[in-house]
């Protein structure tokens, strides 16, 4: 268990961290979540002790380990990628290095007893520690991570820094840690090392607590959410899908107490002015100011602000936006693309799926001109205007340029008003719109260039990893107005949160060739899986007649455990709403009695009723985190049937 208390910082006069105390468990699964520079890696380096807190005190056990991915690019020594990632369990490895000494020794002539003896022993603990078995755990969890067999024994100096990342997560992976912090984890992975690694983290021993935008993520491994606002933590007991309900009851109850404290001031501030010069009123005037001070200020009452904007479509295209009709495209041999045909129709909002190098980005560069085929014809339909956004588009900004300046560029003159509350969509507020373009970070460079994409009157959108380097509030306020766009939309994501809202078709990358699928991304793998199953079952060498038979028995045990289940569910749904149905109704009896001032002359009367409002509350919490779990699983088992 880690113990975090009385923890603060400051940088400058921000306090990015106030006074924390923050207890995590052993099996902790934890998420840390908030906007971009409130201070959550921060608190990660406080906790690793790679930053010491200017108050409080970190209490840990003498031997807890804790591994810590960071988000920036680590430096390695040069090596191979299984040796690198075997670095995880370094005292293993000079362990091994001591027994091959030992056995050079051992076969000198003359060798002591002592000095065999020795040997056995090493050669004993390294058994027992997994020594044997490291090499193959190693390339499990590396091949997991999307290296190929042959990539092994290459140096780490071949790979970008993207894949340097991977392999440091694989060693943090060996590592087995206590605690493993894991700042952005998903950045650098595709979807399926992405579900490689949720499922590996599902089974890990330790306590994880994860930093990331990537909803999906979150919603799959952890059970508890901390937000970070203001430097303090606010907790919520469920995953992310039960913080979003949260988050909107917080709000409606926040909105309601600033009305109310509103009414009041301004009710008391009426008596005030009107009584403030006669003097027979003079006491009930200076109770009223007393009361007006003692009232809550509404400025400190932290609201949070929903950003939202709308996507201009230029004139709209004909039906047909793009069509390949046997397509190839080569660097090398072989191919990337094979012989490939497709149609992309106005209004459709599709994802392109596929793992890394599978050709997504060498489709988009077909599509938009940037790479022309072998073979093969890209036909791009009438009125289409194309807006193309990727990463390495920031390489064409003016570094010259102010931030603002470098998006009224591109933008038409209607939507220069909007500019300034798109950037600050981005996390550009203030002065920050005049920074000069050379001064910032690749990651506020990106946001530059999606704000001048978004801000272009287009009908064909295509995007790369467009959420990159936003926090949740930005991907939210994107995702809602890509779903308004009523143009037509090809996105490349790993966020398969982002992917579901939006998209209405998928595409897969696969062996050169493609695969569509009607339906948002879950559609996609729950048609995956079947098509697998599928296959599976096509290869079973069992006759026909008998296959049939033994089908049809059991689809028959299947129905009915399914049909048991889902009435089991259901009764359970009932169950957790009657509960809940008492608990309101009981809540509100003694919210009622709690504001009735007599009450407070009764002091055990009054403690009695606030300890069972708690409990009430607590309850009812309680009652919601069990309906919540029980009602997804009924939805993940009715859309089996699907």
């Amino acid at each position: 268990m880690v113990h975090l208390k009385g923890i603060s910082f400051s940088i400058g006069e921000r306090r990015l961290i106030d006074d924390i105390d923050w207890i995590i468990p052993n099996g902790s699964r934890f998420a840390l979540i908030g906007p971009n520079g409130t201070g959550k890696t921060t608190l990660f380096r406080i906790i690793t002790q790679n930053l010491s807190s200017q108050s409080g005190v970190l209490l840990k056990p003498k031997e807890y380990t804790i591994g810590f991915l960071p988000q920036e690019e680590i430096e390695f020594s040069d090596s191979t990628i299984l040796h690198s990632a075997m670095q995880g369990k370094a005292e293993l490895l000079r362990l091994a290095a001591e027994i091959d000494q030992l056995r050079i020794q051992v076969e000198q002539p003359g060798h002591s007893e002592n000095l065999l003896k020795k040997l056995g022993e090493m050669e004993h603990q390294f058994d027992s520690w997994g020594g044997y078995s490291l090499e193959a755990q190693a390339k499990a969890v590396l091949s997991g991570l999307g290296f190929g067999k042959d990539d092994m024994t290459r140096s780490l100096r071949e790979f970008s820094g993207g894949w340097r990342m991977r392999v440091y997560l694989a060693r943090l992976l060996l590592l087995n840690p206590d605690l493993l912090l894991l700042d952005e984890p998903t950045n650098h992975l595709d979807l399926t090392a992405l579900e490689w690694l949720e499922q590996y983290l599902a089974n890990f021993g330790g306590s994880i607590i994860i930093i990331s935008h990537d909803r999906y993520f979150i919603d799959r491994l952890a059970r508890e959410i901390f937000e970070l606002v203001h430097g303090r933590l606010k907790h919520y007991a469920g995953n992310y899908h039960y913080y979003e309900q949260q988050k909107v009851i917080d709000l409606a109850q926040t909105e309601a107490k600033i009305a109310q404290l509103s009414r009041e001031r301004s009710r008391q501030q009426a008596f005030i002015d009107r009584f403030r010069y006669k003097a027979t009123k003079a006491t009930q005037v200076q109770s009223r100011l007393k009361m007006l001070n003692r009232l809550e200020d509404i400025d400190h009452l932290p609201v949070e602000h929903r950003y939202s904007f709308k996507l201009s479509v230029s004139t709209e295209s004909y039906l047909e936006v793009l069509t390949f009709k046997n397509v190839t495209f080569a660097y090398d041999t072989p191919a990337v693309l094979d012989n490939i045909d497709l149609e992309i129709y106005r209004g459709q909002k599709i994802a392109l799926v596929g793992d890394n190098g599978a050709g997504k980005t060498t489709l988009t560069r077909l599509i938009v001109g940037q790479l022309s085929p072998q073979f093969g014809q890209v036909t791009l339909g009438q009125r289409v205007k194309i807006a193309y956004y990727a990463q390495h588009q920031i390489e064409a900004l003016d570094f010259h340029a102010t931030v603002y300046d470098q998006v009224a560029s591109t933008v038409a003159d209607v939507h220069l008003p909007r500019i300034r509350d798109v950037l600050g969509l981005f996390g550009f507020h203030g002065d920050d719109v005049f920074k000069p373009i050379s001064v910032l970070s690749g990651g506020e460079k990106a946001r530059v260039s999606l704000t001048q994409i978004l801000l272009s009157p287009v009908n064909f959108l295509i995007m790369d990893e467009p959420t990159n380097h936003l926090d949740i509030a930005s991907r939210e306020a994107l995702e809602n107005a890509l779903v308004d766009f009523n143009g037509t939309l090809l996105l490349i994501s790993h966020d398969r949160y982002f992917l579901d809202k939006i998209v209405n078709r998928v595409i897969e990358v696969h062996d050169r060739a493609l695969t569509g699928y009607e339906g948002n991304y879950t559609d996609y793998l729950n048609k995956r899986m079947f098509s697998a199953q599928q296959t599976i079952a096509g290869k079973s060498e069992t006759p026909i007649g008998r296959r049939l038979k033994d089908e049809k028995r059991k689809e028959a045990e299947l129905r009915q455990s399914v049909s048991q289940k889902r009435r089991e569910l259901n009764a359970e749904i009932e169950n957790c709403e009657s509960n809940i149905d008492q608990l309101e109704k009981r809540k509100v009896v003694v919210e009622s009695l709690l504001g009735v001032p007599d009450t407070y002359k009764n002091g055990d009367q009054a403690a009695s009723l606030t300890r069972e409002y708690h409990q009430i509350k607590d309850a009812i919490e309680e009652w919601l985190r069990k309906w919540e779990t029980t009602s997804s699983m009924l939805e993940e088992l009715l859309r089996s049937l699907e």
